[in-house]
């Protein structure tokens, strides 16, 4: 029941931050900023990858 619970909350900390990742890509195209837009898009393909990496 406990790994369970540590896997859920894992999954939410990453779902929280693919979804903070992609706010901030959607700000940095709202302000035409290139570099920041690639940036976030390779953090946010990280972090959609990490649960097939560490599975």
């Amino acid at each position: 029941m406990l790994v369970n619970l540590e896997y859920f909350a894992f999954f939410v900390v990453l779902l929280t931050a693919l979804l903070l990742a992609i706010k901030q890509m959607s700000i940095a195209l709202d302000e035409v900023d290139i570099e920041r837009f690639t940036l976030w898009t390779s953090i946010a393909s990280v972090i959609a990858g990490l649960p097939i990496m560490l599975w």
